[in-house]
């Protein structure tokens, strides 16, 4: 009885087929990197970008207001309540400070906004003091 199969050919086949692959991967790699600033440079990414730093940057200004607000409570509330007013300010005074720091690093971020990078926003997040200056009335 003849032999079906054809052992060398089907390893040669075996190892195109591998190579094919391996070729494959390797261009789908370097393609990937090669597309990277024309993905990042899309509508889709520059709209998600600008909407991610105005979010922060919003949510500073927002948070700066709290500050305000708190402050003005603490200078205007009763002894006995000192203690309370002045929890609530230091709260807020921390998540200024945590958003800052996240606005920070998107800013940083090559990949987030440090090149796609709105022109209206600033580089690094303002001190709790520039943006209560800026917000509070």
């Amino acid at each position: 009885m003849s032999e079906i199969w054809d052992w060398k050919e089907f390893k040669k086949w075996i190892w195109i087929a591998f190579l094919v692959i391996l070729i494959l991967t390797i261009v789908g790699f370097i393609f990937g990197w090669i597309t990277l600033p024309i993905d990042k440079g899309s509508r889709d990414n520059v709209e998600k970008q600008f909407r991610r730093g105005y979010e922060l940057y919003e949510s500073l200004q927002a948070t700066a207001q709290m500050v305000c607000t708190a402050e003005q409570a603490y200078n205007e509330t009763d002894p006995n309540t000192k203690q309370q007013r002045q929890t609530q300010l230091t709260a807020y005074q921390t998540n200024y400070q945590r958003l800052a720091a996240e606005y920070d690093a998107w800013a940083r971020n090559v990949f987030e906004g440090g090149i796609i990078h709105p022109q209206d926003l600033p580089t690094r997040a303002p001190t709790l003091q520039d943006m209560k200056s800026q917000v509070c009335k």
